[in-house]
């Protein structure tokens, strides 16, 4: 096991560069009984544990000055069964990996989030999800999880073995133990053909509803100070294969999406009032384009662009009235908004905290490059979300606390009594765990 810390003089920073901490010590397990040891040990010291994936939350979720567990011993597939189509991972496995190795055996997730950085432990334990009509976050895929936790003991869960342990640690925020393996339902791999293609943003509203029942998964990105969307419609497809060729795909993917998105952030930053301009520029810059390809490279796009960001899932019959209330509030407001607004679905959970648990979900998030001031963007924005009882992403910037949650969440006490009964004495507590959970 190493003590040894990522960053300067044992630091350790998140992606988005917004979180900056300073455990006492790291541990980098490269078995179970090692990190059963690694908490026993934590606990005879009198420090706090957090599990840290690969920094991708925008929330100080994984932060401790305690000690640091290291997920990247505990990686790779531990199991297939054909039979009950099902993929046992350890939970340090990158997004990206798993992906891979499922695409080599002939199979594949339902659905996945736009990225695949993550590890699949962080991405389930914050609610990390894609957009869909039928099928939703990473964590509703999950078939079973193993758990170890405050006092060393590992819990095998599933709708059968722990159920109430499984209807909570699925999205467990890390405030229940350590997650150490996850079980995935997956499918033989299939084709999906993505339509993207500009629309106006009055339009999309107006048939939002069509739009959302006719496609398996439709998403949409909005220019503010522009009437222009880019839609994303992915459907299943009999074939053939007709992916995106590697020039079209550098053009789209990294020039624009990356590249010159890159330059027009910087541009936008030196001098904000040409944003508005550059918003039309971008929002013309992409052009209607269909492919055909396996799930994750339809799904999954490169993110190069350092952003930091908030998400709110509204209750999808008010998806579209909260987006015209977005719009006012930027138009009056003088605040000049260079980063798209990304809007999804999601069908309705069993997860206790899961972000559209018992209610059809629409997720919103707003973004600001890297180093520039969020705070007063994100603060509006928050405050229409809220009015709609709208529910953040766990991994990604909020001001709400445990009294705000247990408004928007029936199943809060469900939560807290089980972590009551797991932790008794807080192992795994932190300042985040402590404002949305309560003491």
């Amino acid at each position: 096991m190493s003590s040894t810390a990522s960053g300067k003089n044992g630091t350790w920073r998140n992606w988005g560069g917004n979180v900056v901490t300073r455990p006492a010590r790291e541990v980098t397990p490269a078995s179970v009984d090692e990190l059963a040891e690694a908490l026993r040990r934590a606990a005879e010291d009198g420090m706090k544990v957090k599990a840290v994936g690969t920094g991708h939350s925008f929330t100080s979720i994984a932060a401790t000055d305690g000690v640091l567990i290291r997920p990247q011993l505990l990686t790779g597939i531990r199991k297939i069964d054909r039979d009950d189509m099902t993929v046992t991972v350890e939970a340090g496995t990158p997004l990206k990996r798993l992906n891979l190795a499922l695409a080599r055996e002939g199979l594949s997730l339902t659905n996945m989030g736009d990225i695949m950085e993550q590890t699949v432990s962080g991405a389930t334990s914050t609610g990390t999800h894609g957009t869909g009509r039928e099928s939703a976050s990473i964590a509703a895929q999950l078939k079973g999880l193993e758990l170890v936790t405050a006092d060393g003991s590992v819990l095998v869960c599933s709708e059968k073995e722990n159920p109430e342990v499984f209807a909570a640690a699925r999205i467990g925020l890390g405030a229940l133990g350590v997650v150490t393996a996850l079980t995935f339902a997956v499918e033989p791999v299939f084709l999906l053909t993505a339509r993207e293609e500009p629309m106006p943003f009055d339009k999309v509203l107006a048939e939002f509803d069509e739009l959302w029942a006719e496609n398996e998964h439709f998403e949409f990105y909005w220019f503010p100070h522009t009437g222009s969307t880019n839609t994303k419609r992915n459907n299943r497809s009999a074939g053939p294969a007709e992916p995106v060729s590697q020039v079209a795909g550098w053009i789209e993917d990294e020039l624009l999406s990356n590249g010159v998105f890159q330059v027009a952030q910087w541009v936008g930053r030196a001098a904000p009032a040409t944003i508005p301009a550059i918003a039309r520029l971008s929002s013309k810059a992409l052009s209607a384009r269909t492919y055909t390809d396996i799930p994750y490279k339809v799904y999954t796009s490169p993110r190069r662009v350092r952003f930091v960001e908030m998400e709110y899932a509204v209750p999808r019959e008010a998806v579209t009235e909260t987006l015209r209330e977005l719009r006012t509030m930027i138009d009056g407001s003088g605040l000049r908004i260079s980063f798209p607004i990304e809007v999804r679905t999601a069908p309705a959970d069993d997860i206790t905290l899961s972000t559209a648990s018992g209610r059809d979900s629409a997720y919103i998030a707003v973004h600001m490059v890297k180093g520039t001031p969020y705070q007063g963007y994100f603060t509006a924005a928050e405050r229409i979300f809220t009015a709609y009882e709208g529910r953040p992403h766990w991994g990604k910037v909020h001001t709400r606390d445990a009294e705000y949650f247990a408004g928007v969440y029936p199943r809060f006490e469900e939560f807290t009594a089980l972590r009551d009964r797991l932790d008794p004495d807080r192992l795994f507590q932190n300042d985040y765990l402590r404002r949305v959970l309560g003491t």
